[in-house]
């Protein structure tokens, strides 16, 4: 993983179990490059998973035509989590990393359901004070760097 919080990938993961057959779930849905799955300990109703098939610690090391086919299932898993649930909104997030908060290191994108008085999490408030042009020139530099 391009992370160093990400150890080497371990195919005794829980998430490789379930796309192997040997852990049941509960599934909504499958592809060749996928399945979407209700999410085993939900902190919302309708908490649902997006897990890629082959073995990537995270979404970053996804190959391009891979992500691509992954990805492009996030709409409709997103969409029917809404409509079976009646959500407000919906956080979609994939931890990349122990630092981050991943626990599972198989790539996997949360579909959290989200309504007003869920008291969940929000994120943190943006900066009180937008970027410098001189910070955001060293920053951009340093990510085309390593593109």
């Amino acid at each position: 993983s391009v992370f160093s919080s990400a150890p080497t990938y371990d195919s005794n993961n829980i998430f490789r179990k379930i796309i192997d057959g040997q852990i049941p779930c509960h599934k909504i849905f499958e592809t060749e490059h996928c399945i979407a799955i209700l999410d085993a300990f939900p902190c919302a109703k309708g908490h649902a998973l997006l897990i890629p098939k082959g073995d990537y610690v995270t979404v970053a090391d996804l190959p391009a035509n891979v992500a691509a086919e992954v990805f492009k299932e996030l709409p409709r898993l997103t969409k029917a989590v809404a409509a079976a649930t009646g959500a407000e909104g919906c956080n979609i997030i994939s931890n990349a990393g122990s630092t981050s908060g991943q626990q599972v290191f198989h790539a996997h994108i949360h579909v959290i359901p989200r309504f007003s008085d869920d008291k969940l999490f929000t994120l943190p408030a943006s900066a009180k004070s937008m970027i410098s042009a001189e910070d955001a020139k060293s920053t951009l530099a340093k990510i085309q760097e390593s593109l």
